[in-house]
């Protein structure tokens, strides 16, 4: 009996250990510039994808886009959809979003832009918070987590 409550504790525990992993992200389009940045745009980790706080950049030119608000939405976006399909996943997969803005006077435009991206009545769950400054001097950053879909 003693040897056999120590056999399942260490099968609990190697089936517990060996169930997690993590897998980095392997962009297909990567940027023009490397990122010197020691961080991955995305994680897979227990079925989960992780993906990076983004802001509206060029992929091109690794310059944050004009236009404001707006554009820097929908750029942002963008750059979380090609992290999202490289890995495998899409827009219709993520589950939560947390939106930092540098000004929330801009919270409408933000999300009449957002709005677009996923469909109605299917919506993450999602956080938005106010913050006093953001990288690039950007207007917004998101994050996104997504369930992987099973093959």
């Amino acid at each position: 009996m003693k040897y056999l409550c120590i056999f399942l504790l260490v099968l609990s525990v190697t089936l517990s250990v060996s169930g997690q992993h993590k897998k980095i992200v392997q962009l297909r389009k990567a940027p023009a510039t490397p990122s010197p940045y020691p961080f991955s745009q995305g994680v897979i980790s227990n079925g989960l994808l992780f993906v990076s706080g983004q802001v509206g950049t060029d992929p091109q030119t690794s310059k944050l886009v004009a236009g404001g608000i707006e554009a820097e939405t929908e750029q942002t976006i963008q750059n979380i959809k090609t992290i999202l399909e490289d890995a495998g996943a899409s827009l219709d997969d993520v589950v939560s979003v947390t939106v930092y803005l540098s000004n929330m006077d801009e919270f409408a435009k933000m999300n009449a832009v957002y709005r677009k991206f996923f469909k109605e009545g299917t919506y993450p769950a999602r956080t938005t918070v106010g913050v006093a400054k953001l990288v690039f001097g950007s207007s917004v950053e998101m994050t996104m987590t997504a369930a992987m879909p099973t093959k």
